[in-house]
């Protein structure tokens, strides 16, 4: 069950009604997995995606063709796919802590609302250990957030408005796509602002 059979149950039954949803919407909701419901559970469009990936790689690497067969995985499964990922594909800790993350979520969520299964299969699997006192992500210096700032022509509206963009961005490490989407509703004002 490839990233392509976890798609969107309801684009794959309105394709197949020709564009128009086939049967009442009690039905079509009805048909909807589990498993595209915890996906649409999650906040981040980035998680999401991520997510989405490492429950398709898992099911791709265990040869799991369908839903049934996924509801059946065991703590031994689980096991050996963490064992491939460390020791065959040899993965970053980070990245076999995300993927095994992934599917303990797919699983918790099975749990509270499939009836045919009672356990986490990936919830007491060891995880690997991860630097998190120092991130392994690249950071501008000084310098190079100065200069990054000081683009921007303080001149002009937009220049200002960039300006303050990128500063946001910097000193609250946002990704690109979460500064694009900033509104003026999406900061707090932990304090009153006083005027100068």
């Amino acid at each position: 069950m490839p990233e392509r059979k976890i798609e969107s149950t309801m684009e794959a039954l309105a394709r197949r009604a020709g564009g128009e949803l086939a049967g009442s919407a009690v039905d079509v909701i009805a048909a909807i997995p589990e498993e595209e419901i915890w996906l649409a559970g999650l906040k981040s469009e980035q998680t999401r995606r991520a997510y989405r990936r490492d429950a398709a790689h898992f099911v791709e690497t265990l040869g799991i063709e369908s839903f049934e067969e996924l509801r059946q995985v065991t703590h031994k499964h689980v096991i050996a796919w963490r064992r491939r990922m460390t020791d065959i594909e040899c993965l970053q800790n980070s990245t076999v802590r995300r993927r095994l993350s992934a599917l303990s979520s797919l699983f918790t969520h099975l749990v509270e609302r499939d009836p045919h299964v009672h356990l986490n299969p990936a919830r007491d699997v060891e995880r690997p250990n991860v630097n998190r006192k120092e991130g392994s992500t690249l950071a501008f210096s000084p310098e190079q957030a100065r200069a990054l700032l000081d683009a921007p022509d303080a001149e002009t509206l937009a220049g200002q408005r960039n300006r303050a963009l990128l500063s946001v961005g910097l000193q609250c490490g946002l990704r690109r796509a979460e500064i694009a989407h900033l509104t003026l509703s999406s900061g707090r004002q932990n304090r009153p602002v006083v005027g100068r």
